[in-house]
């Protein structure tokens, strides 16, 4: 049920998302100043390390991008040897793309700084603070989730 103070509860948490989001970059930035790699390419790699192989279709889908966006950002991570394509085993048409050694370590760094950075910046949470919110954020993950296969299967009917 709508009430205003929900409405202002929602709004006030789309503000704070927006702003966290514009935080997390400014960190990231900073982070991997130096890095050879967009935020949009790490996104993928990442993406793909953990589907690997994985065809640009699927990848598409799970990015919420046009397979030619995925293949532009491949283009560059090919480019630094942190990926390899491939033919499907099932459908030699088609290609699928897999991390690299350099690829992997690449991630293993940047996962390790990552990780020192999330420590300190959440060492104000509470265990219970941070296992509520990953509730949160799972719930929420668990809906789009549901939207985007319910808007898959309605692209292909």
């Amino acid at each position: 049920m709508r009430t205003p103070r929900r409405d202002i509860l929602i709004q006030s948490l789309f503000e704070s998302m927006s702003a966290l989001k514009r935080g997390m970059a400014g960190q990231w930035h900073l982070m991997n100043q130096g890095c050879p790699i967009s935020r949009s390419q790490l996104e993928l790699l990442f993406t793909i390390r953990h589907a690997q192989p994985v065809s640009f279709k699927h990848l598409a889908q799970q990015l919420y991008l046009t397979p030619g966006a995925i293949s532009q950002l491949a283009e560059g991570l090919e480019q630094h040897e942190l990926i390899s394509r491939q033919s499907d085993d099932r459908d030699r048409r088609i290609q699928c793309l897999s991390v690299t050694r350099k690829g992997n370590k690449l991630l293993d760094n940047i996962e390790k700084h990552r990780q020192k950075v999330m420590e300190h910046v959440m060492e104000d949470l509470s265990d219970e603070e941070l296992a509520l919110w990953l509730q949160v954020q799972e719930k929420l993950l668990k809906h789009f989730q549901t939207e985007a296969a319910e808007h898959h299967k309605k692209e292909i009917v």
